[in-house]
């Protein structure tokens, strides 16, 4: 198998996961008179930071949207990952890496603070990313090239 079609994979699932990260977070949603109190506390009382005035909905929602450009941009990442994997794979394996320990703290602070979506999104992302990140390994210690006993040195004295 393949690293770029793990890659891609990954690429699908932060897909799904920023359309329904930024839908799920467009507006409040209350279901409770206590739920409407919480919001609507969060909507009017500001808090003075580092010179402006901010409510705390300001920092839910952005945070939010903050949340959505990340994951957007761990998408294409991604997908330009399995690019590289293909061409470079020992190139490619830090950031392989890399983007595997983002998966893998996205998911500990779903289960940690969210609920079921953000848990079964993360984990099927780490999944991806850790298939692909060891079959970057496998390829990136396949192709390296053995090392040569003759340098460039000691070949232009011949």
């Amino acid at each position: 198998m393949k690293p770029i079609i793990w890659f891609r994979a990954l690429a699908v699932v932060l897909a799904i996961f920023t359309v329904g990260h930024t839908v799920g977070t467009r507006h409040a949603i209350t279901t409770a008179p206590q739920e409407a109190a919480v919001i609507a506390a969060m909507q009017g009382y500001r808090v003075p930071v580092m010179g402006f005035l901010r409510t705390y909905w300001d920092f839910y929602r952005g945070f939010s949207v903050y949340i959505t450009v990340l994951l957007a941009t761990l998408m294409v990442l991604a997908w330009q990952l399995g690019t590289l994997s293909r061409r470079n794979p020992r190139e490619a394996l830090p950031l392989a890496i890399t983007l595997l320990l983002a998966c893998v703290g996205q998911t500990i602070v779903s289960f940690i603070y969210f609920f079921g979506a953000p848990m079964v999104m993360s984990t099927l992302a780490t999944i991806c990313a850790a298939v692909g990140a060891a079959l970057t390994a496998r390829d990136a210690r396949s192709s390296a090239a053995p090392l040569s006993t003759t340098t460039t040195r000691d070949a232009s004295l011949r």
